[in-house]
């Protein structure tokens, strides 16, 4: 039996750049927060279930920002993630306070999903393109076989650039036919008119980069036995970090799903969005976000106030 996907959004984030919680930041026309223009371009593709990833601590700010408004649309759950959230017989190292990852983030809902499941993050603004092609494609994409098939929307880099500092991006590299080859973490990119550079060595040296570059936005999508392989591949993970003594060690997502291609076990399917990616990162990029949202409501891109 086919089951409808969910959307999983990562909404735990410290925003350390930002200065704040800018998954909660209102930069609408009416006042809506990011997140909002993403759950709305869901439902409109044909999504039905939510689950947010949050702190604990942030529960109440997200019912009363978020969820009270959302409830009549979607069907919302949330999902806690903390640090002690360990396989048993694992325990937080000492004077480990970083969060474990994205890929810790989704696993947080391992007992709210089990459907293909399209992944977030809270504070980007992706369009509402990526979101239909995503839907469709996980519900036509549900085999039984042994090779899973996941999918990855990519933007081109100069859609995606922030003119007041540098970005990390997952540079990919594709085949033929749209197939994901590998993605390469780059940590800071810098705009360069309409191209970018990049650095190594905290900019030292500068190496230029096309804008024409498909990159990933952290917009995922993963057939229905994900989690099996996140819990499988989190205690490999524990076990290497624990040994390597390393305290900012990150389980992510992209890394994930490179083992995974290398390995065999998945194909990637890329989809490019031809849209404009924004986001808030950092606090020099809110006018224009303002900006760019006033004038898809003028244009009627989506309407306003978007929940009415």
């Amino acid at each position: 039996m086919r089951k409808k996907p969910v959307l999983l959004i990562m909404a735990a984030g410290m925003a350390s750049r930002y200065g704040g919680v800018k998954q909660l930041e209102r930069v609408g026309p009416s006042g809506e927060i990011l997140m909002d223009y993403s759950i709305h371009a869901a439902v409109q593709a044909g999504f039905e279930d939510l689950v947010i990833v949050i702190k604990r601590d942030m529960e109440t700010d997200f019912e009363e920002i978020v969820g009270q408004r959302l409830r009549p649309y979607i069907n919302l759950q949330y999902a806690f993630q903390e640090l002690e959230d360990l396989p048993p017989a694992y325990s937080v190292p000492a004077d480990r306070v970083k969060p474990w990852g994205t890929g810790h983030a989704v696993l947080a809902a391992r007992d709210l999903v089990d459907a293909p499941l399209t992944v977030i993050n809270a504070d980007d603004y992706y369009g509402k393109e990526a979101f239909k092609l995503m839907y469709d494609f996980l519900s036509e994409n549900q085999k039984a076989d042994k090779k899973a098939s996941h999918a990855l929307c990519t933007w081109k880099l100069r859609n995606t650039m922030s003119l007041h500092g540098t970005v990390s991006r997952g540079v990919c590299e594709l085949d033929e036919n749209g197939f994901l080859i590998a993605i390469r973490e780059l940590k800071k990119i810098a705009a360069a008119n309409d191209n970018a550079k990049y650095t190594l060595d905290d900019g030292e040296t500068w190496h230029p980069l096309s804008g024409e570059s498909d990159v990933s936005m952290n917009f995922f999508g993963f057939s229905q036995g994900f989690m099996r392989v996140l819990a499988e591949n989190f205690t490999a993970f524990l076990d290497e970090t624990i040994e390597s003594g390393s305290l900012n060690s990150e389980y992510l997502l992209p890394e994930i799903l490179g083992q995974e291609l290398q390995r065999g076990n998945c194909d990637i399917q890329t989809m490019k969005s031809p849209e404009r990616w924004f986001g808030v990162t950092y606090q020099e990029d809110k006018p224009f976000v303002e900006a760019s949202l006033r004038d898809l409501a003028e244009k009627g891109v989506f309407p306003t106030p978007l929940w009415k």
